[in-house]
């Protein structure tokens, strides 16, 4: 099978299908490299914008993995989004615990510039992310996944400090599971919704402290839940 032009309104979503079922018709193995970025540009007649998009989907269900400065691996073929949560997260435990770790750490302080920095432009953004989470199915894990990371990253932007965005985006990147964890148990979805929404009022409001507070108690909503489930080792 070859890569051909997409022409699809959701160019990334078109590209994740694609880039898949390039895996499976080439028989590509786990740890067999996939075309470069700039390849698969050319190949599927996209942006790179577009194409990181659906790679970063990908990464999220678990497909491929990006190696920095060396390119695109296939991980697994049928994904870790549809192993069992037990039995993922104890191959996993260790790195969600500090990837809640670092976040408890960085997003509190986040949410407080962001609520004292944030202009209407950066509050209609995050408005908009939030309702897109409320519009999706609990089916759509990995969507679900992207939009609360984008949630997050929007923060980090409204705070106004490039290094903090640096460091949470890179978070983002090297750290799914952390993110994958908290938002595969059952009903976390709903809840973390809500405490967004809650969140955006503080930024609203330019409320510091309790944008701050409301931030860490959605972290520890998340560790707490992870831990009612044996699923996080407790700090």
């Amino acid at each position: 099978m070859n890569l051909t032009p997409i022409s699809r309104k959701r160019l990334s979503e078109s590209a994740i299908s694609q880039i898949k079922d390039f895996i499976i018709h080439n028989g590509l193995r786990p740890g067999a490299k996939l075309p470069s970025e700039r390849e698969l540009c050319s190949k599927l007649q996209i942006s790179r914008a577009s194409l990181r998009e659906a790679v970063r989907i990908l990464e999220i269900m678990g497909l491929v993995e990006v190696l920095p400065g060396k390119g695109i691996y296939v991980k697994d073929l049928t994904g870790d989004l549809f192993v069992p949560l037990p039995t993922w997260v104890s191959d996993y435990r260790d790195t969600i615990h500090k990837h809640f770790e670092a976040r408890l750490i960085l997003e509190p302080e986040i949410a407080a510039l962001a609520a004292r920095r944030s202009s209407p432009a950066d509050i209609d953004k995050i408005k908009a992310n939030i309702e897109l989470q409320n519009s999706l199915p609990e089916s759509e894990i990995a969507a679900i996944i992207q939009a609360d990371i984008d949630f997050h990253c929007l923060l980090a932007e409204a705070a106004q400090n490039e290094t903090l965005l640096m460091l949470l985006n890179s978070i983002a990147r090297m750290s799914f599971h952390g993110w994958k964890a908290a938002l595969r148990t059952e009903s976390r979805n709903k809840t973390a919704v809500q405490e967004h929404f809650d969140l955006l009022q503080r930024l609203v409001e330019h409320d510091e402290d309790g944008a701050r507070t409301m931030m860490r108690e959605h972290m520890l909503g998340s560790i707490k839940m992870l831990e009612q489930q044996g699923l996080a080792p407790k700090s």
